[in-house]
């Protein structure tokens, strides 16, 4: 009996707890485009950065000198430079209804044209290697949260820009 109490009690405070979070593809997808925009670093190199593409990102398109690329498109441009691309992943990550994280990875993608047998013969072969985040626990790169006064989302953290005000006091 005291078992059946207990999973019930369990089961009701996860419940309440549990937040809705929906959010609208228009508020996603202007999230992201200042998480983009805001990483500072990206606007100093020169050429094309390529992204990997996600069901966000394909709706936003390419940004400047940033390139949204699917996963075969990245493998024949890696084909074409005959080298490694390395390409940014972007995840995000609602915490709750007023507050999204914006994270971002990097992922190296080496193809090779080669004859190899995986489930048949394939003449092209792709290797993609993701980067570790660290062992500092989770940190967001960006953390976005709902002013309800105003109704918009505010810029709450920027890595990126944090690092380099870190880097400047350190001089």
């Amino acid at each position: 009996m005291k078992k059946a109490i207990l999973i019930s009690l369990i089961f009701a405070s996860t419940y309440s707890n549990a937040q809705d979070s929906n959010v609208s593809t228009e508020v996603l997808d202007s999230i992201y485009f200042q998480a983009i925009e805001g990483r500072i670093d990206l606007a100093l190199v020169g050429g094309p950065i390529f992204f990997e593409q996600n069901e966000v990102t394909a709706r936003i398109g390419n940004i400047n000198h940033f390139r949204f690329l699917s996963d075969s498109e990245l493998i024949q441009e890696s084909l074409n430079r005959k080298q490694t691309i390395n390409a940014i992943r972007t995840t995000h990550k609602i915490i709750s209804q007023d507050t999204i994280d914006v994270n971002f990875g990097n992922v190296a993608v080496t193809a090779k044209r080669q004859i190899h047998f995986h489930k048949g013969l394939r003449f092209k072969k792709a290797d993609f290697a993701i980067s570790c985040g660290g062992t500092n626990g989770y940190q967001p790169d960006f953390r976005f949260v709902l002013d309800n006064s105003t109704g918009t989302w505010k810029l709450l953290t920027n890595r990126y820009l944090d690092e380099i005000k870190k880097a400047d006091n350190s001089r």
